[in-house]
């Protein structure tokens, strides 16, 4: 081979050598040092969306490597805001589902949101999606006129009437506040596999259908255990301090009508002997179930005592529209239901 030949292949080898070695480094320049490999983040549509919360969605893969999920959301695009995921460190090499359950949501508004997750083979954001939260409708209760009530103010400012009846004060609504009385976060629920969860042993609240705040919200009674549930001053009526209630209203057999709200506004019909002569206006609010479905709004209504029946148990009263009784029974700690307060004495 020529001198000139020699010359000319010596340069197109190195040209390509040249060109190879530069591919090799743009493509590990799109992953990180060394060429790992980042995780894949998708985002997924919001789901439990109400007046004030809503359930992130996403999937993650973060290729073997410990990868931190967050959501980011906001009214805006700029992403301001940050939500912790569940879960929030994932190892392994599969799609993962990843969540975060929002609440204190301006009502009737859009946000934007997507997940990020982040490992040493770099970051990846998830693509842009938006939900609306529902406007507020008014809360509409037919509440005695013939009876003078009383008030008192949660921790998060929500007003509820009040009205004495026998000897004690009770609340004339369901509770719906989202926060004990020292300012602690009750952990907010609305998924039937969270709430079915063999650790959910913790203070939970949801809304029925993830709405109809009209009606309070759902607790379970480690909520009630907290002894810290009602505002300040006031607590969650024991087995005996119902059943007091119940005998100054003439016994189980006529008292719920004597409690129930009148008319079919919430109660389905015939909502049987109610008068409300008491004032104490109870709302059909239904139950959950420990595995995290609804049932009963409309038909039924459900309040927990602040008195345990066993490990797992404990009481509560019901109504029903179908006839005038209160009844008495207990049912799993788990269950999600209304709460009304007495004043302390």
């Amino acid at each position: 081979m020529g001198e000139k030949m020699k010359t000319e292949f010596t340069a197109v080898i190195c040209l390509l050598l040249m060109t190879a070695l530069s591919f090799s480094c743009k493509k590990d320049d799109k992953n990180s040092p060394g060429g790992a490999t980042g995780p894949t983040a998708t985002t997924v549509d919001a789901t439990n969306v109400g007046q004030g919360w809503a359930t992130l969605n996403g999937t993650i893969n973060p290729n073997n490597k410990i990868t931190y999920v967050t959501f980011e959301y906001d009214t805006t695009t700029a992403y301001k805001l940050k939500a912790e995921a569940d879960p929030d460190t994932i190892s392994d090499n599969k799609v993962t589902n990843v969540k975060a359950h929002l609440t204190g949501l301006l009502p009737g508004t859009k946000y934007y949101f997507r997940v990020v997750a982040v490992n040493e083979g770099g970051s990846s954001n998830g693509g842009e999606k938006t939900f609306t939260t529902t406007n507020p409708r008014p809360i509409v209760i037919n509440f005695n006129q013939d009876i003078t009530y009383g008030s008192v103010v949660d921790i998060e400012g929500n007003t509820y009437r009040t009205v004495v009846i026998g000897t004690m004060e009770w609340m004339a609504e369901n509770l719906r506040t989202t926060k004990l009385n020292d300012g602690t976060p009750i952990s907010f629920v609305p998924d039937a596999s969270g709430w079915n969860s063999s650790t959910f042993t913790y203070p939970g609240y949801c809304w029925y259908n993830n709405d109809s705040v009209s009606y309070g919200a759902l607790y379970n009674w480690y909520s009630v255990n907290t002894g810290k549930l009602c505002p300040a001053g006031w607590h969650v009526p024991s087995d005996d301090e119902w059943s007091a209630t119940t005998d100054f209203l003439g016994g189980k057999d006529v008292a719920g009508g004597k409690l129930k709200e009148k008319g079919l506004s919430h109660w389905f019909s015939p909502n049987a002997g109610a008068t409300n002569e008491s004032g104490f206006t109870a709302l059909p609010g239904g139950y959950r179930y420990p595995i995290g479905s609804f049932n009963g709004i409309g038909r039924f209504g459900y309040w927990w005592t602040s008195t345990s029946f066993s490990e797992g148990e404990a009481y509560y009263r019901s109504m029903s529209n179908s006839y005038p009784n209160i009844d008495r029974s207990s049912s799993s700690k788990k269950s999600g239901m209304s709460i009304r307060c007495v004043k302390d004495n």
